[in-house]
């Protein structure tokens, strides 16, 4: 992003600290978020999600991912990953999504605007 960094951007993380990994989970600022791969590559993006169940509040780092939905591991709550939607319960609200933006290996996202269900958690990283 280079000098130009809008307020509330931050870089997070970068690609490399994928590794072989589709998903990557950065504690900052006290909360716990969710980076994932929508695909193999970067060509369908990536979304930075609140690592946090919108049921109980328990991390979805680890839910199985089928057909761009994430499942939470603890209740079985099924949610969209490309808009944060609720699918199944028992979960209602949806996921708060963050914006994210690659630049280069760099990997930023926008703070600014805060998850407001569950307070902010630290979730170590997997």
């Amino acid at each position: 992003m280079g000098d130009d960094v809008p307020p509330g951007w931050t870089q997070i993380a970068t690609l490399a600290d994928f590794g072989t990994a589709r998903q990557l989970v950065v504690a900052y600022g006290g909360l716990s978020i969710l980076l994932r791969k929508l695909n193999a590559g970067l060509n369908d993006g990536l979304v930075a999600l609140h690592n946090v169940c919108t049921h109980l509040g328990q991390p979805l780092a680890g839910g199985r991912v089928i057909a761009g939905q994430i499942i939470c591991p603890f209740h079985g709550a099924c949610f969209d990953l490309r808009t944060g939607a609720a699918l199944s319960g028992p979960a209602v609200l949806p996921l708060h999504r963050f914006p994210v933006r690659v630049d280069g290996d760099a990997v930023w996202v926008d703070l600014s605007k805060r998850p407001s269900v569950f307070p902010a958690t630290s979730i170590g990283q997997t």
